[in-house]
């Protein structure tokens, strides 16, 4: 176990990273590795404005001299956030204060409370295209990185950053990965050719540049690699997000790259 000066570990996130299942999440994991206590802010739905927003509330309530991390899981580029309430009202989505999420790449019928039907989806993703969610997100990256200044800290792409929006083509199987291979290769093509990637401390962003095809990886990559079939790092079939073994081992790939440049 690693001993910190200072006190506080913060994890930011989605559902990837938020206490709300049975089992410990990787922060717990994590910070029980360092020595520290830790502040979860993992957040079901969440998208990255929801991310650089509540690090910036955060590095502005806590003292800095005792944060001793800051881990930053970013979620799907796509993902809208809207805070619509202050204070500590509890009676959100998933139980969280203010924020809601919508996903306009996904089919968001099945929510009743914020429904998005085809056409408003449709509308979004005309405006929050890939070009758009690209290089919104990559802001916020260099964002995060700018205000965190001296503060240890490491980011890691949680989910896989981009999906196609599946329920615009009912297709078969070949038609599907075409149209997901279209996405990525815009958005690694954005990646390459932007300033703002000259400007990201690589050392400090776990899997930079994200992309496996020009060398990165996303925690779903580090699962992937482990378990491909998703049967033994995964909930089950029909929920792929990590189970209590698959955040062992997020947990074990974050604390490994803190001991190469914080110890």
């Amino acid at each position: 176990m690693l001993k910190s000066s200072r006190k506080k570990m913060i994890a930011i996130g989605c559902s990837y990273t938020g206490d709300w299942n049975s089992f410990s999440s990787w922060p717990n994991h994590l910070a029980e590795k360092l020595g520290m206590k830790y502040i979860n802010l993992g957040r079901p739905g969440a998208g990255n404005e929801y991310m650089l927003s509540k690090l910036l509330d955060t590095t502005v309530i806590e003292k800095k001299e005792d944060i001793g991390l800051v881990v930053i899981m970013w979620s799907e580029w796509q993902r809208l956030d809207f805070q619509f309430r202050r204070g500590a009202e509890t009676d959100c989505i998933f139980g969280n204060t203010g924020w809601i999420n919508l996903h306009p790449h996904r089919d968001n019928s099945k929510n009743q409370r914020y429904p998005i039907n085809r056409e408003g989806r449709i509308a979004l993703l005309e405006h929050n295209n890939i070009i758009s969610a690209t290089m919104r997100s990559l802001r916020f990256f260099l964002m995060a990185q700018k205000l965190l200044g001296d503060i240890p800290y490491l980011m890691i792409q949680g989910c896989n950053p981009l999906i196609a929006p599946l329920f615009l083509y009912p297709e078969n199987e070949e038609g599907i990965w075409k149209r997901f291979t279209k996405i990525r290769k815009r958005a690694i093509n954005i990646i390459i050719d932007s300033s703002i990637t000259e400007e990201i401390n690589e050392k400090k962003f776990i899997g930079w540049p994200i992309m496996q095809e020009i060398g990165g990886y996303s925690v779903d990559d580090i699962l992937d690699n482990i378990d491909p079939e998703r049967k033994q790092l995964r909930i089950s079939d029909e929920d792929s997000h990590p189970n209590g073994d698959g955040h062992k081992v997020i947990a074990k790939e974050i604390y490994n790259e803190y001991e190469k440049i914080y110890t």
